[in-house]
């Protein structure tokens, strides 16, 4: 729940978190970590920390405000806009979500026995952590440099001996069929989370958490779906379009 910005300032953090855990990234990106200071107000922690009410307040409307193109624009977009978009999702991604989740689960108070997976949700998403940013590095510099270089070829015209060479080193077929069957990357978590369910969490740390974990779990399952219904099958009618202007070439030579 969003609480209106009026209602906010003479409000004990710890409550203002707990109707609307995006307080804790606002609040976060000034140097305040919630969980410490939960006594206190909106406006008792501007004055000790010396940040303006208004930006704080500001930032957090910001958070709602959506600057992501929709799907019916990514569809009938230039496949480069479609990647490039893609990757600023992944630094998005590794530079700013991930990070304050990190954060947030390395700094909870393990003493507390109430919630005996504490211990493995600390154990195992630093490992997520680091097998995602694989991930998306291998995917920018392999997959998704040999899709712009098609997408390029078609325009500029290229070396159809280099581009022989990488259609045949690189199946985009193999690529997309393991792409859409994969299970997702947070199963695991989900699994450990019981689907980030917040019944029985009184911890309110926890349920900041649970609910990053959620939005980026929600967040992660579009970028997917951009990938497997807009990337992968536009790819793969260029490099068919390709291969088969390759052929050509081959036949008349």
């Amino acid at each position: 729940m969003f609480l209106k910005t009026g209602n906010v300032e003479n409000q004990r953090i710890y409550n203002v978190v707990d109707n609307d855990f995006r307080y804790a990234k606002v609040l976060d990106s000034f140097g305040v970590n919630f969980y410490k200071c939960g006594d206190l107000t909106i406006n008792e922690i501007c004055k000790i920390k010396g940040i303006k009410k208004e930006s704080l307040l500001g930032y957090r409307i910001s958070l709602d405000e959506s600057f992501d193109l929709d799907f019916g624009t990514l569809e009938n977009s230039p496949l480069n806009l479609v990647i490039e978009y893609l990757k600023h999702n992944h630094s998005y991604f590794i530079k700013n979500k991930l990070p304050y989740i990190k954060d947030l689960i390395s700094n909870l108070d393990i003493e507390d026995k109430s919630y005996p997976f504490f211990e493995d949700l600390k154990f195992i998403f630093p490992i997520f952590y680091e097998d995602f940013v694989d991930h998306i590095l291998e995917e920018e510099k392999f997959i998704f440099t040999h899709i712009q270089n098609l997408s390029s070829s078609r325009v500029k015209g290229s070396d159809h001996a280099k581009l022989f060479f990488a259609l045949k080193n690189i199946s985009l077929k193999e690529i997309a069929d393991e792409h859409m069957n994969e299970d997702s990357e947070m199963s695991g978590i989900r699994g450990l989370t019981k689907n980030y369910s917040l019944d029985n969490i009184d911890n309110l740390h926890l349920k900041v958490i649970f609910q990053e974990l959620k939005d980026f779990d929600n967040e992660l399952e579009i970028h997917s779906d951009i990938e497997n219904k807009i990337l992968f099958p536009r790819a793969l009618e260029l490099e068919n379009l390709i291969s088969d202007k390759i052929r050509n070439i081959s036949f008349l030579n």
